[in-house]
């Protein structure tokens, strides 16, 4: 029989290929918070008498509330490979 060792190369680890920025991660963060935020007002606006956004309670914030959240998240890193 033959001595079949396999050799082991060394791989790239997929997390350490997926890194942000500090300012980007910054910028994401900000995003998604702000973004939950107004999300989190919309929904308040709805079933109270509160009148913080302008033009009051609208599917268009709950829209782009979700956009940013999701862009903000994605900026953050949070969708990143980890290793």
């Amino acid at each position: 029989m033959k001595n079949t060792k396999k050799t082991k190369r060394p791989q790239t680890k997929i997390g350490r290929l997926h890194t942000r920025s500090a300012p980007s991660r910054i910028f994401g963060w900000t995003l998604l918070w702000l973004s939950l935020l107004v999300i989190v007002l919309n929904w308040i606006e709805e079933f109270s008498d509160l009148n913080v956004l302008p033009g009051g309670h609208s599917v268009l914030y709950l829209v782009g509330g979700i956009v940013g959240a999701a862009l903000g998240a994605w900026r953050a890193g949070i969708f990143d490979a980890r290793s």
